[in-house]
């Protein structure tokens, strides 16, 4: 007991003096970040990437994938994020500049999580709690973790989205409806939920005050200011031809069955989408337990958090509903279950101002300690959800932290059985892109081949840590499985996709069933069966000049001299 209570005085110390010596203060936020890419990993040109890095070397060079309709899909891309880097694509050394700015916004997220925290409850010891938990990537709703391993649009937004949180609940309304607009020309979604969060509180207020006149003013005001700074976003959109065209009602089943199924289904057959909504919803578990019995619960900051959480928590039933019941095109696109990183955010925030309480109250009591390591060091909110659950009902000490060990190995556990046979936890540091023999053929390739050559290329060959063919190519193929993530956004592509894709990939699409890697699987047999007769067929249709395969998939065709053992490029006859 004396070691615990020396642990929690040594805790206590480093909490004031983090928040008392600025110095201090910001190295541990680069601590932190360097943390977080040590166990997240940093990779360039994968993940959503994929689509990102194409459409921007597009931008930088129009001669670029000169018959490839995937990259008119830059045009439904809504944000002038990756414009900014037009001049370092240019310059040839996007690589680096992209990496400082993720670790200036991984850096700055920090500063801002431990702002907010202080802001809610005026706790260092909490904030250091909490800054500390966001190292490790807490599963949420989609299974989306706070923090990610590559450089995105949304990665940006979050500190800004943070600040802007911050500066509402100082009372300063229309400076933070101003960053959120402003923002909303990096990543839409981002700002449209803080935007929901914002209003929600506003109408609550309003009606509160029964809608006095200068609230009223201040929320219509704050309204207005939104749209104005969110307006070259919103004139891009509703001039867009895509929003003239109606959606083939097929594509949102297909994006579902084929690829995306965890960011639209709560409930499925599939386990791997049941595991990641049980972790959502211990995020909100979390956050109801720490708000019920925070002795603060009675002040105006509570309530705002409490009326942004609900407002989260509905978009996320919203999304639930309307996959469940009946699809509605707009929801859909936006992929509002991305809306649970809020509560992801909240419930560890509160759950660590709740334990700092509980620790104050029973220094000694070994299932709090126990409680607290699970709460950091769990990538499953579901964890110490259960583990809190049990230390409440289970009287017995020894007891209850023999069950909270059983419940934490067999969760982290079977997570383990199921991350790393698939790939999910990577990490690595990769700047340039991985070093693998994919992404080696795709160098040789632009190197070998005109500007305007067109491919048809192993269709499932994506990843969370693998990129795309026309990533490090820069040359065009004819179609591929992951072309569904942005069809998710731009349903105006579906029709092309299909066609193509149903003949470099005969029957897969018909197999598909909302599990991702199965999905990956049928894909990846179907495209090494076709023939070398079916393969000269398809791209004397659409002019393809190169097939790659994978050994031992053989053809019985002219090569190009590229050093690798695992991907052959062949021409076509």
């Amino acid at each position: 007991m004396a070691r615990r209570v020396q642990s929690g005085l040594m805790f206590n110390t480093l909490a004031a003096q983090v928040e008392s010596r600025p110095v201090m203060r910001h190295l541990f936020f680069l601590a932190c970040t360097l943390a977080t890419l040590a166990i997240l990993g940093y990779y360039f040109g994968t993940f959503d990437q994929y689509a990102h890095i194409p459409f921007l070397k597009k931008y930088a060079d129009p001669t670029l994938f000169p018959n490839d309709p995937f990259l008119e899909l830059r045009n439904e891309n809504y944000s002038y994020f990756w414009l900014a880097f037009v001049p370092a694509v240019r310059a040839g050394v996007l690589e680096p500049v992209m990496f400082v700015v993720y670790v200036a916004v991984t850096y700055a997220s920090f500063w801002l999580l431990w702002k907010l925290s202080m802001e809610l409850f005026a706790s260092p010891r909490a904030a250091l709690l909490s800054t500390i938990a966001f190292v490790v990537p807490h599963l949420g709703f989609g299974g989306f973790p706070i923090f990610e391993w590559s450089l995105l649009n949304r990665i940006f937004a979050l500190p800004f989205a943070l600040g802007a949180v911050l500066l509402y609940l100082r009372g300063r309304p229309l400076w933070a409806w101003l960053v959120i607009g402003a923002l909303f020309n990096v990543h839409v979604i981002t700002m449209l939920f803080v935007a929901a969060m914002f209003g929600v509180d506003q109408l609550a207020r309003l009606i509160q005050t029964r809608f006095e006149r200068r609230r009223l003013l201040e929320t219509l005001g704050s309204w207005v200011i939104f749209v104005a700074a969110a307006s070259p976003v919103l004139i891009w959109r509703l001039t867009s031809p895509a929003a003239k065209v109606p959606n083939n009602p097929e594509w949102f089943d297909v994006v579902v069955r084929g690829s995306l199924a965890n960011l639209f289904e709560i409930v499925s057959p599939v386990p791997h989408i049941l595991f990641v909504s049980a972790c959502g919803l211990s995020t909100a578990v979390l956050f109801v337990i720490a708000w019920r019995r925070t002795p603060t619960r009675t002040s105006e900051l509570q309530h705002t958090i409490g009326r942004m959480n609900l407002a989260a928590g509905l978009i996320v039933a919203v999304q639930a509903l309307t996959a469940l019941v009946y699809p509605i095109d707009l929801i859909n696109q936006l992929q509002v279950i991305r809306a649970g990183m809020w509560l992801n955010i909240f419930a560890h925030l509160w759950f660590a101002r709740y334990l700092i309480e509980r620790l104050e109250m029973l220094p000694g009591d070994k299932r709090l300690f126990w409680l607290r390591a699970l709460y950091v060091a769990s990538p499953l909110p579901i964890v110490p959800a259960l583990a809190w659950g049990l230390a409440r009902r289970v009287r017995n000490a020894t007891l209850g932290l023999s069950l909270m060990a059983v419940v934490a190995v067999g969760l982290i556990g079977g997570a383990l059985v199921v991350v790393l046979p698939y790939g999910l936890w990577r990490p690595g540091f990769y700047p340039y892109g991985p070093t693998t023999e994919w992404e080696a053929i795709q160098r040789c390739a632009r190197e070998l081949t005109p500007k305007d050559a067109l491919f048809i290329t192993p269709p499932e060959k994506w990843s969370l840590y693998e990129s795309d063919w026309r990533t490090f190519s820069e040359r065009s193929t004819l179609a591929t499985h992951d072309e569904l993530l942005m069809i998710a956004l731009a349903p105006i592509h579906y029709d092309t996709w299909k066609e193509r894709f149903t003949q470099i990939a005969p029957g897969a699409l018909e197999q598909f069933n909302s599990d991702f890697f199965e999905a990956q699987r049928v894909t990846r047999e179907a495209y090494n069966g076709l023939s070398a007769e079916q393969l000269q067929s398809i791209a004397e249709t659409y002019a393809v000049s190169y097939v790659v395969r994978e050994q031992p998939n053989t053809l019985p065709w002219e090569t190009l001299q590229c050093d690798n053992e695992q991907y052959v490029i062949y021409r076509v006859p």
